[in-house]
């Protein structure tokens, strides 16, 4: 069988030359043919080219007959730029489906390619992250086991490994019973900020999986109040969380007296407005809460997102939530 070919692409932000190449060879090492998109080298302000520029390279990428998978590079910002770009140029009907891989930012160009295109998506590391060279042997394997599955290049007989993930209860309906459906989603902010677009992913029939990094508490859970309102959770079967790093609560400094200057209160004379909560105990009570109101299954414990792990989950693809005797699991297939 001929090796995996794969076509990387910066869809976002600027790339670090470094870690792309070490990434790239990372690659190489496992057997995949690499191809880059020369846009990938550039800068144009915070982005790596022009959004026409961006939108060009992934236009290309998708008509390369030649490609199977399209790779990102890294996140960043700046990939629903491309979205209204894409959609005008692209006529799922003449070009070669593809799987397309990346997480973060690329959660907008994930979600359009498995429902404008029809490609496969896998949610995974991207190689011009420092860390995708230092994958473990299990993020590799899931990984790699997931790109043979969803390009179609597992051997003949072979079939792709069906990956449990343990996860932890946020919240458990009464009764409980197996939940089947397609696993959707990604980034929270990026997902939320497609709410009300044509791009706006839909819930119906699906487990909402979701990651973050850097919001604190207080913008998640206006996030997820402005989902829910928004009807981005309408159907939906079931709630999973990856990693959500650095996600703090955060209270503002008020007065503890009058200070002496109104304007310039010292640090003694300040305090914070209420005590913190441990990121992990507010982020559960705000998702019990959304579990509690829509009457579904929320868990947590994926491990994948902006973490220190980072494994791969197949987008659109049908995943099982079930109980491994007390612990609850989600499982690649029906």
């Amino acid at each position: 069988m001929k090796p995996i070919t794969v076509g990387i692409i910066a869809p976002s932000s600027v790339i670090p030359k470094v870690e792309l190449a070490l990434g790239i060879q990372a690659l190489r090492d496992e057997g995949l043919e690499i191809k880059v998109h020369p846009s990938v080298y550039g800068q144009h302000t915070f982005y790596s080219a022009t959004d026409e520029a961006r939108a060009q390279a992934f236009i290309e990428y998708a008509q390369d007959a030649t490609l199977d998978v399209i790779w990102c590079a890294r996140g960043g910002y700046g990939a629903t730029h491309l979205l209204p770009l894409l959609k005008k140029k692209l006529n799922p009907k003449k070009i070669k489906r593809k799987l397309l891989i990346g997480f973060s930012d690329a959660t907008a160009l994930l979600e359009f390619a498995r429902t404008q295109l029809r490609w496969k998506t896998i949610h995974g590391p991207m190689p011009a992250l420092k860390t995708f060279s230092a994958l473990a042997p299990g993020e590799w394997a899931s990984l790699l086991s997931l790109i043979r599955q969803f390009s179609g290049h597992n051997k003949k007989g072979q079939n792709g490994k069906n990956e449990l993930f343990p996860l932890e209860w946020i919240y458990r309906p009464p009764p409980f019973r197996p939940v089947v459906g397609p696993v959707v989603g990604g980034n929270l902010a990026v997902w939320n900020s497609l709410i009300g677009t044509p791009f706006a992913g839909s819930s119906r029939g699906k487990i909402l999986f979701f990651e973050e990094i850097q919001e604190n508490v207080a913008r998640i859970n206006r996030m997820i109040h402005h989902l829910e309102q928004a009807g981005g959770f309408k159907g939906a079967k079931g709630i999973v969380l990856g990693d959500f790093t650095e996600c703090r609560d955060t209270a503002p400094l008020v007065f503890k007296s009058v200070p002496k200057d109104l304007f310039h209160p010292t640090p003694e004379e300040l305090m914070p407005l209420r005590e913190t909560l441990d990121s992990k105990q507010a982020l559960a009570m705000v998702f019990k809460d959304l579990g509690q109101r829509l009457s579904l299954p929320v868990l947590a414990g994926l491990p994948l997102g902006h973490g220190g792990r980072n494994y791969s989950l197949a987008l659109g693809e049908p995943y099982r939530i079930s109980l491994k005797g007390k612990t609850p699991c989600l499982t690649l297939g029906a």
